[in-house]
């Protein structure tokens, strides 16, 4: 469906806009009936021409009780701006604007200086100009100055234009060029994203390959599902409503190397679960890659050797501290190592950092004073003991014992 072009001008509307705009400005439009405010200003800016009127600025959407609410949602519940404007029925960038608009003066910044219709003042201007050349986020500056993001947006590429006339340097760029969720992501770079999306990839692992922040990605991937749910199409790995059932890549992932070494164990007769323990491998995992081996063998005429048994020992076996890794957490973090390093370098490593900082701990715990509490706690368990008062005396003054009264007290004893 195309939509309708408007009317041509006419020569009695030019007329009126001529006569008109230059005194009223907007409100000429309540003098030609059917044209709106943004045809006025296209037709007025084809004219050259220019007006003094200066329209009150647009006031924030929520106001009152609503504007409360909007905060408390904000403060509180720490509910996104896209989240709020849903809320109550307006847009993202109106919620955000209302928002920090009011937060500036409550958190005790002061807003940037305005005339009696609402627009920013030289001095304003200037303010918001040097928080530009600081290199501030946008959302920043909004909050400090209590403005709107189209407010500065608009002085962003006013002062850039101006930097590029006297052949200056431009503006730094937003956030010091830092990936956060508020900054402009470019065509090129959004595009990486999609065709990551398209391979399989999640949204943790596309942020970290392409350095867009994962608030980012997201959006780009709410965009791009409904873009392929239009063409009856789907993401990667991801069923008909979005949510991905399969992953193409993570570190909860065994891989390749880790097999290898579990099927060269398993064949040396090594138990599943002490092989799997020390490749770090879950233990159903290393059962399924067990009975898959086991399957393979089978097909070529040969069988698993069954695992050779230490039987019953007198000990239990000593296990260091700093290997295996115990905790999912831990799990996971050293198989991200291993998309860097070899199983073998990884695991030096990671017994090297662990070794490093117990020991750091261990001399932290040493010269650490302990609490009263901890000490009556030591005391109670038995660790440490209240020892008997003992006299100093090396404080005790001593008097010299003249030779008389020592040979009276030895003729004493004697006797």
């Amino acid at each position: 469906m195309t939509t309708p072009r408007p009317a041509p001008w006419t020569a009695q509307e030019i007329t009126t806009l001529r006569a008109w705009y230059p005194a009223e400005g907007h409100s000429v439009a309540q003098r030609l009936p059917g044209r709106s405010i943004h045809a006025l200003q296209v037709k007025a800016h084809k004219l050259g021409l220019r007006t003094a009127h200066r329209n009150p600025a647009p006031r924030p959407r929520l106001e009152g009780e609503s504007l409360e609410e909007a905060i408390r949602l904000r403060e509180v519940e720490n509910l996104s701006f896209n989240a709020i404007g849903k809320h109550f029925g307006i847009c993202e960038a109106s919620a955000c604007n209302a928002v920090t608009i009011a937060l500036c003066v409550r958190r005790g910044y002061r807003p940037a200086e305005r005339d009696q219709h609402g627009h920013l003042t030289a001095e304003g201007i200037e303010r918001l100009r040097y928080a530009l050349k600081k290199g501030y986020k946008g959302i920043d500056i909004q909050l400090r100055l209590g403005v709107s993001a189209a407010c500065v947006s608009e002085q962003r590429r006013r002062y850039n234009r101006e930097l590029l006339t006297r052949g200056k340097a431009l503006l730094p760029p937003p956030g010091g060029g830092q990936a956060y969720s508020g900054v402009k992501v470019s065509a090129a770079k959004r595009k990486q994203v999609e065709e990551l999306f398209l391979q399989g990839l999640g949204t943790q692992k596309i942020a970290e390959r392409t350095g867009v922040s994962r608030t980012s990605c997201t959006r780009i991937r709410t965009r791009l599902f409904r873009r392929l749910r239009r063409k009856g199409e789907t993401l990667a790995g991801c069923d008909a409503a979005g949510v991905r059932r399969v992953h193409a890549e993570s570190a909860r992932f065994v891989t390749d190397e880790q097999k290898d070494l579990l099927r060269t164990m398993l064949l040396d007769r090594v138990p599943v679960q002490r092989a799997a323990r020390e490749l770090v491998i879950g233990a159903s995992s290393a059962y399924r890659l067990r009975d898959a081996l086991a399957a393979e063998l089978a097909g070529e005429g040969q069988v698993l050797p069954p695992p050779r048994r230490p039987g019953r020992v007198r000990h239990a076996p000593v296990r260091s501290s700093s290997w295996p890794p115990e905790s999912p957490q831990e799990i996971y973090a050293f198989r991200r190592l291993l998309g860097a390093m070899t199983f073998a370098e990884a695991k030096v490593y990671w017994q090297d950092t662990r070794r490093e900082a117990a020991r750091a701990q261990r001399e932290a715990a040493a010269t650490r004073k302990l609490t009263f509490e901890e000490q009556l706690a030591k005391v109670a368990s038995g660790e440490l003991r209240i020892t008997s008062g003992f006299v100093r005396n090396h404080l005790e003054p001593r008097l010299p014992v003249h030779s008389s009264l020592r040979s009276r007290s030895e003729t004493a004893i004697d006797a």
